[in-house]
This record gives C-alpha cells, structure tokens and sequence, in this order.
C-alpha cells in the first residue's frame, strides 16, 4: 500500500487586493512599490516566508489600468501571524502609503489555494 500513497501537498494561502493605477502611473510603478511592499514585509516577523505576484489583465481592454495585488503565504497561521503585526509605524506600514501613491485598491479577499492532483 505503500508505494500507492502520495505526500500531501500544503495549502496556500493568498490575500487578493483589486488594484488600479492612478492617472500618469504604470505597471513598472506598480512593481517597484510592490516590490518595495515585499521586501518590507519581509523584514518584519512573520513575514519572511511571504511571496507577492502582480496579476495583471493582458486582453481585457476596458481594464488596462486594473491589477491585482496577490500576496501568497504557506500557510493560514504564517498569513495570520504576519497580520497580528501589521500595524502603524511598521516597515510595511510605510511602505503601504508609496503603494498608495501608484494606486487605489478596492477591497480584498483571502483565498485557499487547494492543489489538484
């Protein structure tokens, strides 16, 4: 029976923010504050494991300056316990007031990505 079983593959987890650029700004804008936005996540407790995409329409036209935000942790507990820290004068703080300069977001949702096998 063993040899039949498969390791089960971890959970992600991926809070979603709905972005959109602010007139004069551009998608290279939205990386350098992302990136800046990981890398001060990353220097606080917690947040070392996180990862942070930008999901960015290609073919819808009336969306071109619209974004999604992803930052995706390995776990509920890992994304909790950064968030417990997310407070203001932290280094993420900060670095959510020069996001905020490139773009607006609407609203977010937390998401379990769930592997298929």
């Amino acid at each position: 029976m063993a040899a039949f079983t498969t390791p089960v593959a971890a959970n992600d987890f991926e809070h979603v923010w709905y972005c959109e650029l602010k007139p004069g700004k551009t998608l290279d804008d939205a990386r350098q504050v992302a990136s800046a936005w990981l890398a001060a996540a990353r220097s606080m407790k917690h947040g070392e494991q996180l990862q942070a995409t930008i999901r960015y329409p290609i073919i819808v036209g009336d969306s071109e300056n619209r974004f999604d935000f992803v930052v995706r942790a390995p776990s509920l507990a890992v994304w909790g316990a950064f968030y417990d820290t997310y407070s203001d004068g932290t280094p993420v703080a900060d670095a959510d007031l020069k996001f905020a300069e490139v773009a607006g977001c609407s609203g977010s949702t937390l998401w379990e990505s769930i592997a298929v096998q």
